[in-house]
């Protein structure tokens, strides 16, 4: 093996090392994955996630996206995620882990335009009801009984936009037993299909409505085809994408 193939051999297994690794405690919780860099030959991306269930069986959920393309989101993006499981486990509220995560932005960002979009969930122990904590993120889709719905909290202000604004609001969302819900980052909607058109949000609404009957993870990979096949024709999907599928199994 020449040189220039054991730096690429290092470099994918560093990468492969500091992909998220979900922390669940017991098999009452299920959360599936999608995660598609936008650039090639990489397996890290500025979009970043991950979930961490704490001793008291609470669930806590982080999904961002760093603006901008590269390795240097991609590296912003760990740095990230890594702050906020740090918070979870210190027992920091949603809010103060947003606070912690726009100070770290603020010094690690190579930009002063750079900022971050996040959404923040606790799913608490009994499966009733969801917090959400959104800084300038997408809405989410909410699969109850075999139907699909979106659902737009109050989004406040991007971390690293305004430093130190601190708009945020906490979301309450109802649950009924086995409710998934399922968060995603603004690329898997924004691909064109057509010279003018997007996919959009109403786009990704009808294709989730057509794949509803799928289980988790088929629904999710169906829904990044789905939109990549839509774009495809238009210079396919140039974003990074993160798409989570999140439920209670049973009711606790």
């Amino acid at each position: 093996m020449d040189f220039n193939a054991l730096i690429a051999q290092d470099n994918a297994s560093l990468e492969q090392g500091l992909l998220p690794a979900p922390t669940l405690r017991d098999d009452n919780f299920s959360a599936a994955s999608c995660y598609v860099p936008g650039r090639a030959h990489s397996l890290l991306c500025g979009d970043f996630y991950d979930i961490v269930q704490t001793e008291d069986s609470t669930v806590h959920v982080i999904l961002g996206d760093v603006s901008g393309h590269g390795a240097a989101e991609a590296a912003l993006a760990i740095h990230l995620r890594l702050a906020w499981r740090t918070a979870v486990l210190c027992g920091k509220t949603q809010f103060e882990q947003l606070r912690i995560l726009e100070k770290v932005l603020i010094d690690e960002r190579a930009d002063d335009d750079t900022y971050t979009t996040v959404v923040s969930l606790v799913f608490p122990p009994g499966g009733s009801s969801l917090k959400v904590v959104s800084a300038g993120h997408p809405g989410l889709l909410l699969r109850s009984q075999g139907e699909i719905r979106w659902v737009e909290p109050r989004a406040g202000i991007a971390l690293g936009l305004f430093p130190g604004y601190e708009d945020w609001t906490q979301t309450d969302v109802s649950l009924s037993p086995r409710d998934s819900v399922v968060l995603f980052t603004d690329g898997l909607y924004e691909g064109r299909t057509a010279p003018s058109t997007r996919l959009g949000e109403e786009g990704l609404l009808r294709l989730a409505v057509q794949h509803v009957h799928l289980p988790g993870q088929e629904f999710i990979d169906a829904l990044v085809h789905g939109a990549a096949s839509r774009a495809a024709p238009f210079g396919g999907l140039a974003d990074d994408i993160a798409v989570l599928h999140l439920g209670w199994n049973s009711e606790s």
